[in-house]
């Protein structure tokens, strides 16, 4: 089966394929109309600590800064990610997860981009506005956030680690689907499953009408003047007969070519075309009507 046959076999079976493209269609019509654009806003930060004097070394003065500040930025990120602070600072109509990443229920996002140094807060959305003014307050709040951390650390604080904003806050439109690649790749599905259907339907009618052909075409019963004629005492009458009530080439009772045997003694045809051995002396007329005539 190629291309050919199985457009031809749409086309034939066509009260199936056309309710699969109409659902297709609305599915595609529902989609378009659901789509929506999606904003994301970003801003980044590094953690810088004031000049130290001379005097003691970093370990020293801040006890979270003996990593090179990376202890200060992971406490800082751990709690600004925390569930009270996504909380305050975030929004119900802002995530933290973009298309491809997996959801977590989080209003923004902060962490370390990969092969990045800084820490990156962003946050998704369908208003612009909404995902900047969350950005922005994670923003507002990361310093005192960063310097509550230290002082429960025990920092001094002239040497504490703060926040430095490296660049504001930018909001950009991701690219929607494209409408027409979105059509067709639903119209293409629908047009897949219908021929699929299509074909399914075509071989279960062919069956059935191939069954019931073979179920009514049975060996015709001859008809009263077909019996009467082999009833004659003539015997080419009665092969007439009998050729006439069966196809030529076929073979009935055992014999070729359609000709059905000749009546012996001893065997009768009844009105349905069958032959019956004879019972009783009633039969005797209908029995010499057989034999055949000898010349004396």
């Amino acid at each position: 089966m190629d291309a050919v046959d199985i457009l031809k076999i749409c086309f034939r079976r066509w009260y199936v394929m056309l309710p699969i493209l109409i659902g297709a269609a609305g599915v595609s019509y529902q989609l378009i109309e659901t789509q929506e654009t999606t904003y994301t806003a970003a801003a980044s930060y590094g953690l810088v600590q004031p000049r130290l004097t001379s005097a003691g070394s970093e370990v020293e003065r801040n006890p979270l800064g003996s990593d090179g500040s990376d202890l200060v930025g992971a406490a800082l990120e751990a709690q600004l990610n925390s569930r009270v602070t996504q909380q305050l600072l975030g929004s119900e109509t802002t995530r933290g997860w973009g298309p491809g990443e997996s959801e977590n229920g989080s209003s923004y996002s902060v962490k370390i981009p990969l092969y990045e140094t800084t820490y990156e807060v962003r946050a998704y959305g369908p208003d612009e506005q909404e995902v900047q003014d969350v950005v922005n307050r994670v923003i507002e709040a990361a310093p005192g956030i960063a310097d509550e951390l230290q002082t429960r650390a025990g920092a001094p604080t002239a040497v504490r680690y703060e926040p430095f904003v490296l660049a504001p806050t930018q909001v950009d439109a991701l690219p929607a689907t494209s409408t027409l690649k979105l059509v067709i790749a639903v119209m293409g599905v629908g047009t897949l499953v219908g021929a699929a259907w299509s074909i399914v339907a075509d071989r279960v009618l062919r069956r059935r009408r191939v069954g019931g052909a073979t179920a009514t075409h049975s060996w015709p019963a001859p008809s009263d003047e077909e019996n009467d004629a082999l009833d004659s005492p003539d015997p080419s009458t009665a092969a007439r007969a009998s050729m006439a009530g069966a196809p030529a080439g076929k073979a009935k009772n055992g014999q070729a070519g359609g000709v059905e045997p000749a009546l012996t003694s001893g065997t009768k045809r009844n009105k349905s075309g069958k032959t019956a051995g004879s019972t009783g002396p009633g039969d005797g007329r209908r029995e010499r009507r057989h034999q055949p005539l000898v010349r004396r």
